[in-house]
């Protein structure tokens, strides 16, 4: 179901953008354990998020990545001032803020984020859980290897470069 979902959100998303794609552009597959992983950033230690698909590899078409959230684990609101974001639920129990809304969203949910729209997520449950996320067109996802041990300045530098803008508090 997962990768059905995935395949479905590609093939919508590849029609409007198919010119874009090089003509070099190479088919790929991740097996478990080679996405490159990375922590989190410094208050989410407890996070990580692996790239599966970037920027790089999709001739800028979407970036996938899937974050492992820790229990009570989120990021401020913020909205992506270039790209559409979608989420699929692997595991675990998350509250979803979109727009002024707040919604559960048990493992097995989609929730799609269109461009300029302030979100933000928490992990309510005890355990980690597993978010699967896309972004389209790709590159935000590279911000995650980007910002490994930078200092906060950098981290907002790191923001602004990724068309990403923090506009509120997490969830609590």
């Amino acid at each position: 179901l997962l990768y059905s979902l995935v395949a479905a959100v590609v093939v919508l998303a590849l029609p409007s953008i198919s010119a874009q794609v090089s003509a070099g552009e190479e088919a790929f597959i991740v097996l478990p354990g080679e996405a490159s992983r990375y922590s989190g950033q410094q208050g989410r230690e407890g996070d990580f998020t692996e790239l599966l698909a970037t920027a790089d590899k999709t001739g800028g078409v979407l970036g996938i990545f899937r974050q492992t959230i820790a229990p009570k684990s989120g990021p401020p609101t913020h909205l992506h001032g270039m790209e559409a974001e979608f989420c699929y639920v692997v595991s675990g129990q998350f509250n979803f803020k979109l727009g002024e809304r707040i919604v559960s969203a048990p493992a097995g949910a989609f929730v799609f984020i269109p461009r300029i729209t302030p979100h933000t997520f928490q992990n309510i449950g005890t355990e980690p859980g597993v978010l699967l996320f896309g972004v389209t067109p790709g590159g935000f996802e590279k911000m995650f290897a980007e910002r490994q041990g930078v200092d906060a300045d950098t981290n907002q530098k790191l923001m602004a470069k990724h068309h990403m803008q923090i506009v509120g508090p997490p969830l609590r």
